[in-house]
This record gives structure tokens, C-alpha cells and sequence, in this order.
């Protein structure tokens, strides 16, 4: 789709998109797929003619017979689902690799292709099978790019909702939305794929390819869209990968733009939220990128993601040196900000129109995912864009946050991140800023019927004594974004907000509750507190020696 001038592109490559996104006339001829090589199997849904999906079994079942076809192929478990499912992944390079330091030796950049972490939402999961196909076969251009890139696939992020029923559910076996586990990681799924993967290999890229987003459009994206991640890597995808998607789609036919939908005067994209996987990989400081495949012909949903999920490895090849660069720089700027504690820490926010005015397409009587009957596409003009993250408030950066021994879940929620935490292993007395509360309340959030919401009131500098076995968490590593965005208090994916400190969040009119901190649950007596009641989470703002050792 085109865009206007802050995303250059060729004239001509714009003429011709334009010509094609603008017609009603049927974009599409007959889907074409490459031979399949002698020895190499086909997934069940192509063996069906894409009239059902390939089950999670017979998912096992191809991989373990592409495996067994190449020489450039690992395969592996990365961890097992609610429901005792095994979890897969595949490395392809060459010379092939089967640990992240031999990735990270071979000084290329390292890349995630991932789908179906919504169990029901399968459509460019067939097409990433069929690509794993193409990156194994010599000869495709898919295996060329295997001297280039080092490629990690993740298939099928949720099983257990994939298997739950004849259409699948969005959720896990307990209903738990996978994509919005990301920070809170209750779900061993998501917690494997965090900290045997993403943790594991750091990739400069994660691609997650969902269901969903507005006709007549076959595949819709996004990058991550927090204030707080590094902004340049939303821009790569904007400016360049996105309108080579474009591009590559409109080569066989078929139509992207930004996820989810819109009417005649504005866009409007997905969440900001940390707890989504593209945003969450932002703040892990690469390029989180989100596919999304609106309601269409499954082969052609299939070969719309495939091509998508190829072109992002195609540019990621010939750009290695720069897409690299643009991580470590993120990584290296996360670090810089906390060891001498600089910038703010945005902890709301909403979305605003970017700087440009946009053109797409709206389908009347059958917009966001196809529902409704369909209807006439139509072309939208000079319309807003709702994607610019506007912070909405800012709290200074420290160079740590101090948690109350106590803490111990909010401790173990961060070290399933790979975050690190020191315990003070002598006694401090330090200056700390210290946040008043106002007010609790309580909210449901997806499966969580009473997430915690701090109000905070005034924030105070004092001086306070830290006993031995208190938490020390510095903002001086590379997930220092990540570490601020689960400390600060006010945001909507802290520690706090996940129920872990419940028993330590003092209310305000001077007592503490004693039980799980639930707006019915049965309480022991409370216990008077002096002074205003303060959030149990200090901010330690000047690089202060300490006596600590990390906790392993």
C-alpha cells in the first residue's frame, strides 16, 4: 500500500502497488507453490489440498521426516505445554549450528519465524511449515539464505488451544491468552519459549504470525509500539521490511497493511501493552514483528504468510550488518541509560496520529476479520494513522530498584525473564525515592479476575535501612527497559499488577493486609504501619556501592 513521503520508496514500486491495491478486480490466479524435491514430505494440510490443517501430531510427524531428508536441519523440544504436548523448534544454517554461541560466532544475525500461539489461528502456520520445507532444500532460494542468516523456527507456540477442539481455542487448555503471558509467563509454554529461546538465542528478529486483522487485506502487520522501546526498530520495519512485504505479496497478487482496522477517517492498530509478543521483543531490544492472516482461502492464506515470513529472511540477509547493528545499539543504549541513570521511564500511555497522513482500503460490510457479508472495497485517502506512541506520564530512571526480601515471587517473575538480581548480603542504609499510595484497586485483566492497581500519590526521598537478603535490581543490563516497565508501579504489566506482592501493598489508612490481598479474600489482622503507606518497591537513583551477590 502506499504511503506518503516519510517512507520512500522507487516510483515505479509504488505506481504498481497502487494500481494493484486500488482495483476491484480479483487480485489472485492459481496459488503457485515450488516442486517438492524427491524424498521431502509434504504437511498434512497440502496432502488434504488445505481443506484441514495439519494436527499437532502429524506436525511431529513431518518435521521428523524433514529431518530426516537434510543435512541442514536440527530439530529439538524447547518445552512441554499445560497438557504435557512437546513444544518444537528447528535450526537451519550453514555450516548448521545447535547452540546459540555458534550462532552468535558465525557473526550473522539470528532470526525467530514463530506461529499459532493463538490455538484456533493457523492459517500462516501452514505456510511456515511449507518454508521450513524450502529452507532445507537445496537449490530454493530459502536455503541460499542459510549462509546468511541463522534461522530458528518455532512452529507451534500453543498445542494444548490448537488441540482443544475442531476449530481450537484462542486460549491454552485453561483459557490463559498466550499473547498476553509474555511478561507475566504463568503459562509453561510461553515461560519455555521466553527462556529457552528468546532469552536463550537473543535473536535480532521474532516473527509471530496470528489470525486476524481487516479485509480485503491477506496479511496484516505490526512492530512493537511502546513508548519505550528503542523507536528505530519500529522504523526498520515501517520504512523498509514493510513495504517489501508489500511488495513481495503484490508480486503474486496479494494485499498488506498495518494491523487490525479501520474506517474512512483513521487506522487503528493493536496494543501497546509489554505483555504482547512483538512489544515484549521490543523491549528485549530487537524487531518483534507480528503477521497477522484476515479471513480468506486457506492455501492463499498459507502462501501470503509464507511469502511474508521469506521476504522478512530475504531483507534481514541482505541487511545483515545493519540489522545487527541497530540491536546491539538498542542493547548497548539499555545498558548505558541505567549505569548512569538517565531519561524517563514512560509509564502510561495512549496512541496518537502519526506525523503522516496514510491511504488504504476498507471492505464495507466485511471490515475486521471478515465477518459480515461481503461488500465493495473502497479507497481511503489522506486518512490518520493511529500508531505514534504518545506518553501519557514519565518517571525518572534509577540505577535500581530495591525489593523487600519477602519479595520472593516477584523475584522468581523476573528471573523467568533472565533478568538479573543481587540480594544484599550486609545490611545498607541508603537514600532512596520512595512512592506514596493513594489508592488501590482492582481490575480484571484477561484471565485475572483482581490484577492490583496502585494509584501513586507523592513520591519521597528518604533514608532507609535495608536488612540482609534484600533485592537489588539494576537498570544497567540488557533488559534494563524491561526492568523498568516491571518495577515502576504504575504501569500495566508490573510485578504488583500480577498479584505477586499482594501481601506487602500497604493500603492507604495505615494498615497492611495480612492475607492474599483480594478485594473478599479473608484476611489475617492488619498491622498498623507509620507514616504514609509506600509502595514496597524503592528507587535507588545514584550508582551506590553495595555488598551483593547475584542470585543464580
Amino acid at each position: 500500500m502506499p504511503r506518503s513521503a516519510p517512507h520512500s520508496r522507487p516510483a515505479l514500486v509504488v505506481l504498481a502497488l497502487a494500481a494493484l491495491a486500488f482495483s476491484n478486480v480479483p487480485l489472485r490466479a492459481q496459488v503457485a507453490w515450488a516442486p517438492v524435491a524427491s524424498g521431502f514430505p509434504r504437511t498434512a494440510s497440502e496432502r488434504s489440498g488445505f481443506a484441514a490443517h495439519t494436527r499437532h501430531l502429524e506436525m511431529w510427524d513431518y518435521l521428523r521426516a524433514l529431518r530426516g531428508a537434510t543435512t541442514e536441519m536440527r530439530l529439538g523440544s524447547y518445552g512441554m505445554s499445560w497438557e504435557g504436548r512437546e513444544l518444537p523448534y528447528a535450526i537451519f544454517s550453514r555450516p548448521l549450528v545447535s547452540e546459540p554461541w555458534e550462532a552468535w560466532a558465525l557473526g550473522r544475525p539470528v532470526v525467530v519465524l514463530a506461529a499459532n500461539v493463538h490455538g484456533g489461528e493457523r492459517t500462516f502456520r501452514e505456510g511456515l511449515l511449507i518454508l521450513m520445507r524450502d529452507l532445507a532444500t537445496p537449490g530454493t532460494a530459502a536455503n541460499a539464505l542459510l549462509d546468511e542468516v541463522t534461522i530458528v523456527v518455532a512452529p507451534q507456540l500453543n498445542p494444548d488451544g490448537f488441540e482443544a477442539s475442531a476449530q481450537g481455542q484462542r486460549g491454552n487448555a485453561w483459557g490463559i491468552d498466550l499473547n498476553r503471558d509474555y511478561v507475566k509467563l504463568e503459562d509453561p509454554a510461553i515461560a519455555s519459549l521466553v527462556g529457552n529461546i528468546v532469552a536463550e538465542w537473543r535473536p535480532h528478529v521474532f516473527v509471530d504470525g496470528h489470525n486476524g486483522g481487516s479485509r480485503p487485506y491477506n496479511l496484516n502487520y505490526q512492530c512493537p509500539s511502546h513508548y519505550d522501546t528503542m523507536r528505530e526498530l519500529t522504523l526498520i520495519c515501517d520504512d523498509e521490511i514493510f513495504p517489501a512485504i508489500d511488495a513481495k505479496l503484490a508480486g503474486e497478487g496479494y494485499r498488506s497493511w498495518y494491523y487490525t482496522g479501520g474506517d474512512e477517517e483513521e487506522w487503528r492498530v493493536g496494543g501497546f501493552q509489554a505483555r504482547i509478543g512483538r512489544n515484549y521483543v521490543g523491549f528485549a531490544n530487537a524487531i518483534g514483528m507480528l503477521f497477522e492472516a484476515p479471513t480468506q482461502d486457506a492455501e492463499e492464506g498459507a502462501r501470503a504468510g509464507y511469502l511474508a515470513y521469506l521476504t522478512v529472511l530475504e531483507f534481514v540477509a541482505q541487511n545483515a550488518d545493519r540489522v545487527m547493528g541497530l540491536v546491539d545499539r538498542a542493547r548497548e543504549e539499555t545498558v548505558a541509560m541505567g549505569a548512569e541513570p538517565r531519561g524517563e521511564v514512560a509509564v502510561m500511555m495512549e496512541y496518537g496520529a502519526e506525523d503522516y497522513p496514510v491511504d488504504y482500503l476498507l471492505m464495507r460490510g466485511g471490515g475486521r476479520g471478515g465477518n459480515g457479508a461481503a461488500g465493495d472495497t473502497i479507497r481511503v485517502t489522506g486518512a490518520r494513522l493511529m500508531k505514534k506512541p504518545v506518553p501519557t506520564r514519565f518517571r525518572p530512571r534509577p540505577w535500581a530498584y530495591i525489593l523487600p526480601r519477602d519479595a520472593v515471587d516477584a523475584v522468581a517473575m523476573l528471573r523467568r525473564h533472565s533478568i538479573t538480581v543481587e540480594r544484599l548480603e550486609a545490611p545498607a542504609r541508603v537514600e532512596v525515592d520512595a512512592y506514596t499510595i493513594a489508592d488501590v484497586s482492582y481490575e480484571q485483566a484477561y484471565n485475572h479476575a483482581a490484577a492490583m492497581r496502585v494509584e501513586v500519590g507523592e513520591v519521597l526521598t528518604l533514608e532507609r535501612d535495608f536488612p540482609v537478603g534484600t533485592y537489588v535490581v539494576p537498570t544497567a543490563q540488557p533488559l534494563g527497559r524491561l526492568v523498568a516497565h516491571m518495577l515502576e508501579p504504575e504501569t500495566d504489566d508490573n510485578v504488583i499488577y500480577w498479584n505477586t506482592m499482594d501481601a506487602w501493598v500497604p493500603r492507604p489508612g495505615g494498615s497492611r493486609a495480612g492475607g492474599g490481598g483480594l478485594p473478599n479474600a479473608d484476611r489475617e489482622p492488619t498491622v498498623p504501619v507509620s507514616g504514609p503507606p509506600l509502595v514496597p518497591i524503592y528507587k535507588l537513583m545514584r550508582p551506590t556501592g553495595l555488598t551483593s551477590a547475584i542470585v543464580e
